[in-house]
C-alpha cells in the first residue's frame, strides 16, 4: 500500500511540477499595429483589422490611430468575448490596447501620447505593464535628412524639439507617475513599452547605414532618451542586431513613393519606426518579426482593395518570462 501511495505521490507531484514548468515558462506574444484611420483606407477596414489581429493571436496588441470609443467596441466585439482593451480618454483617442487576458481597469492611466495599464495574464502567476505610445507625426526626420537644403544636424533636431514633438512626447512618458512608478516595480511587473513612434531609430541611423539615410547617421531623440534613461532593451534591433542586411522596415506597406505630387516619380523614405521595447531582466525576447499578412499588398493609389488594412507594418515579439 505504501508503495502504490509513493508512486501515486510521485507522479502527482512529476504532473505538477511539470505543469509549473510549462506555466512559468509560456510565452507572452506582443504586437503593436497602427490600424491606418481604423481601416477607413480600405474596404471593410474593421473586419480586416480584426482578421489580422486574430491571425497572429497576440496575447496583447497596442493599437495606434483608433477613432473613437465606437470602433474600440466595435473592434472588441468582432474579437470575440475573450477580449477586452482600453482606450485612451480625448476626442480622438488614438491610442488603445487589446487583450485576451485580464485588463485591470483600476491600472489604466493615460500620458500625452499614449495610455498605459496592467494586464493579468491567464494560467500564468505574471502580470504585465504595458505602455502604448503614438508619438508627434509632424517635421518627420527623413524627410529633412533627404532634402538638400538641409545641411545641419541642428535642422532635423528642431522637427524633433518643436513644441509637441516627438522629444516632448517621451519627455512627458519619462515623467509621468504612473510610468515612474512601472519602473520602479519592474522586478515584479515586467514592462512592456510599445507604439508607432514616427521616428526612426538611433541604432539604425549609423556610419555603416549612412547611405540608406541620405548620407547622415543621427541619433534620434525619441528612441536615444527612452533607451537610455529607462534601460529598455529594442526587442526586433536586440534579435536582429544588423540594420544593413536586416532594416526591419516598418514605414511603409504603401507608401513606396510619395504621395505628395510629381506623379509617384520620387521614392518614400523607408524606415523602422515602430517599436517593441522591454526590460531584459524581467522577460528575453526569443522572436521578432514584422507582418502584414501573407497577400500581396499594392501600393498607393492601388491600395483601396488590400487584404492588410495598414500603411505600417505591424511588428510581433515573442517573449519568455525569466523567472524572478
Amino acid at each position: 500500500m505504501s508503495d502504490r501511495y509513493e508512486l501515486h505521490s510521485a507522479i502527482v507531484l512529476f504532473i505538477l511540477v511539470n505543469f509549473i514548468s510549462s506555466v512559468l515558462s509560456s510565452n507572452l506574444v506582443v504586437m503593436t499595429f497602427n490600424i491606418w484611420e481604423s481601416g477607413n483606407n480600405v474596404a471593410d477596414g474593421l473586419n480586416k483589422i480584426v482578421s489580422h489581429i486574430k491571425a497572429v493571436n497576440p496575447d496583447v496588441a497596442a493599437l495606434q490611430e483608433v477613432r473613437d470609443h465606437e470602433v474600440m467596441q466595435e473592434l472588441l466585439e468582432k474579437l470575440g468575448t475573450d477580449w477586452s482593451g482600453c482606450l485612451r480618454n480625448a476626442d480622438y483617442p488614438d491610442t488603445g490596447i487589446v487583450t485576451r487576458h485580464t485588463l485591470l481597469t483600476d491600472s489604466v492611466a493615460q500620458a500625452a501620447a499614449g495610455i498605459g495599464a496592467k494586464i493579468k495574464l491567464k494560467c500564468s502567476p505574471y502580470t504585465i505593464h504595458v505602455w502604448n505610445l503614438h508619438l508627434d507625426y509632424k517635421s518627420y526626420g527623413p524627410y529633412a535628412a533627404n532634402n538638400k537644403l538641409v545641411t545641419s544636424r541642428d535642422q532635423i533636431l528642431a522637427g524633433e524639439y518643436g513644441s509637441y514633438r516627438r522629444f516632448s512626447n517621451i519627455r512627458d512618458l519619462l515623467t509621468n507617475n504612473n510610468f515612474k512608478q512601472a519602473l520602479d516595480d519592474v522586478d515584479k511587473v515586467p514592462l512592456i513599452v510599445c507604439g508607432d513612434f514616427n521616428s526612426p531609430s538611433h541604432l539604425d541611423w549609423t556610419y555603416e547605414t549612412r547611405d540608406l539615410h541620405g548620407g547622415w547617421t543621427f541619433e534620434y531623440p525619441a528612441t536615444s532618451i527612452l533607451q537610455r534613461e529607462t534601460g529598455l532593451t529594442d526587442s526586433y534591433r536586440d534579435l536582429h542586431n544588423d540594420s544593413r542586411s536586416d532594416p526591419g522596415v516598418t514605414w511603409s506597406t504603401v507608401d513606396k513613393m510619395t504621395p505628395a505630387g510629381w506623379n509617384w516619380t520620387i521614392p518614400e523614405p523607408q524606415d523602422r519606426i515602430d517599436f517593441i521595447f522591454y526590460m531584459k531582466n524581467s522577460l528575453v525576447a526569443v522572436n521578432s518579426t514584422t507582418y502584414q499578412g501573407s497577400n500581396p499588398v499594392n501600393p498607393r493609389p492601388y491600395h483601396q482593395n488590400n487584404d492588410y488594412p495598414s500603411d505600417h507594418y505591424a511588428v510581433v515579439t515573442t517573449f519568455e518570462f525569466v523567472q524572478f
